[in-house]
């Protein structure tokens, strides 16, 4: 028999496989396939990081267009799926998103076209389902990048600045190493069930708010206070009762998360007067001066699709429309290499019991 090893519960720090997709350096930059993912956002575009992510390396034009064009030409809902979706009306989109993706009648088999289809088709999922759960028209997808596809069917409206600015949050939502959704699609790609399965196994965990699901209530948090010294006196309270701050801490940035940073500072070009952003950066602030502990990407991210004009509804689903291109990464990573992971408990019940 195997000797059994008893490692911290969450598995915190545990090493559990390696990855070529997705780390943090010694200096707290999260890197895409060895590039920092704060230069990419600045220097490429949605589509080229999601090239990087799913197949090793930046792509040249001719790939950029190729990979492009795939994604376009796998946009449309057939019209038995709209209408499983109205019946439905389903309100809670990650819910809805969920239960479509694992329903819906894919028109690839191969296992890489497959996935591209599932990434191309969640903003119309996610957009149909918001749409026709709230008696509105469905929305068709325009010409343009995916970010500005992706801007339209979630806010109605043609705006290549803002959502190049979507295109860039996206970009820092896309991956993030064995983080829990994707560790979850790892168990069960390791099974070796097909991508449908195993991309619901990770919206499933996603939906979680200690995970994806809290981002939509980090904007209900500020708007609570009218001025700083509310939030201050807030955050103060909350730290005296042992409790949490919402939009602070994370498993892997314990002094800054580069991510965080970066989506403020694009805030402070977007809205330098914002009401909201300085009560953030107060709240920041004092969170660091009496815990020391950063504001995670979340925190700002809120505030930033609030600007951008997109409900929060849609927060966490853009989550998942961002991160499906790291799921496709690690699906294949994992069956590139694959074997079932199936860990041991230790048991803690009663023995012996009779009947």
């Amino acid at each position: 028999m195997a000797e059994e090893i008893i490692v911290p519960k969450g598995l915190v720090n545990v090493i559990v496989d390696k990855t070529a997709i997705a780390t943090t350096d010694g200096n707290g930059n999260l890197l895409y396939r060895g590039y920092k993912v704060v230069e990419l956002v600045e220097k490429k575009s949605f589509e080229d990081a999601a090239y990087l992510i799913v197949n090793g390396r930046l792509p040249d034009q001719k790939e950029k267009d190729e990979f492009s064009y795939k994604i376009r030409s796998n946009f449309g809902v057939d019209a038995e799926a709209r209408k499983v979706i109205e019946i439905l009306k389903e309100k809670d989109l990650m819910r809805a998103l969920r239960n479509i993706v694992s329903f819906y009648h894919y028109k690839h088999t191969q296992v890489d076209d497959l996935m591209l289809e599932m990434a191309a088709k969640f903003p119309e999922f996610i957009s149909l389902s918001y749409r026709l759960s709230h008696g509105l028209e469905p929305l068709e997808p325009i010409e343009g990048t995916y970010s500005e596809r992706f801007y339209h069917l979630i806010t109605g409206k043609k705006d290549p600045l803002k959502a190049k600015y979507l295109g860039m949050l996206m970009t820092l939502y896309m991956e993030h190493e064995f983080n829990a959704s994707t560790f979850a699609l790892r168990v069960t790609a390791s099974t070796l069930a097909d991508p449908i399965s195993s991309f619901t196994t990770a919206l499933a965990t996603l939906k979680g708010p200690l995970h994806g699901g809290a981002n939509s209530e980090i904007l209900d948090f500020f708007k609570n206070f009218n001025n700083t010294e509310e939030a201050v006196r807030y955050v103060d309270q909350q730290i005296a009762k042992g409790e949490k701050v919402m939009g602070f801490g994370h498993r892997i940035y314990k002094r800054l998360d580069p991510r965080a940073q970066f989506v403020k500072a694009k805030l402070k070009e977007i809205a330098p007067d914002s009401k909201i952003l300085q009560i953030a950066e107060v709240v920041e602030n004092r969170m660091w001066e009496k815990k020391s502990v950063p504001a995670n990407l979340d925190f700002y991210a809120a505030i930033y699709m609030d600007i951008l004009g997109i409900s929060q509804d849609f927060y966490t689903p853009l989550f998942a429309a961002s991160r499906v291109f790291g799921w496709i990464a690690h699906y294949k990573e994992q069956l590139a290499d694959n074997r079932l992971i199936r860990p041991s408990s230790s048991y803690s019940g009663p023995l012996g019991l009779k009947l």
